[in-house]
């Protein structure tokens, strides 16, 4: 691009201005010092132009989320094997994105069994499975608690490697007393 020099122009000052090296100016004009007059023709090679910066590379992560706020069952709540299995519910922390879960964490602490079952789901609703508490008919407290989970990568088998992306719930128990027979299975008429 043609330019003409103007008073009170510098080399340095339309090199900035057309975002190129004083040196680009100086190559393609063939000027030996930085000193330019005014009324004076020089080429801009704008195909020397410097790259501005832009987005970083990184992505950047959301803030923390806060805890869920659980709902249901109620804290304490009795259940039998012979009634409906437990539905655990609570509340959204807001839209997920495609690597972030919910971290269901489940622990039988009956006689400090701490037996302990952990899933990843995106729904804000989870059923309890039957099959994680034996059928000795006493009576087990269960206890549960939800936070916000983000998929770093994976391990050499394959599976999902979570992190936690938010604080946890704080944690509820219900009391499960497995008789043995499995829940009743509803299926929809045809």
């Amino acid at each position: 691009m043609e330019y003409t020099i103007r008073d009170n122009d510098t080399l340095g000052s339309i090199a900035a201005n057309y975002n190129v090296l004083i040196a680009a100016l100086k190559e393609y004009n063939g000027l030996v010092s930085d000193t330019v007059r005014s009324g004076q023709q020089i080429n801009i090679p704008l195909c020397e132009r410097v790259a501005t910066p832009g987005p970083s590379p990184t992505p950047t992560l959301p803030p923390p989320y806060p805890a869920p706020n659980l709902l249901l069952p109620p804290d304490g709540a009795p259940f039998t094997s012979s009634g409906e299995t437990p539905s655990l519910q609570w509340a959204a922390v807001g839209t997920l994105r495609e690597n972030e879960r919910y971290a269901v964490t489940i622990l039988d602490v009956t006689e400090g069994q701490d037996r302990r079952l952990v899933d990843y789901v995106l729904d804000t609703k989870y059923i309890f499975p039957f099959e994680f508490l034996p059928g000795d008919g006493s009576p087990h407290i269960v206890r549960w608690w939800v936070l916000t989970a983000r998929q770093v990568g994976t391990d050499a088998e394959g599976n999902p490697i979570w992190e936690p992306a938010g604080a946890s719930s704080q944690p509820r128990d219900f009391i499960w007393t497995n008789t043995g027979a499995p829940p009743p299975v509803s299926t929809p008429t045809p």
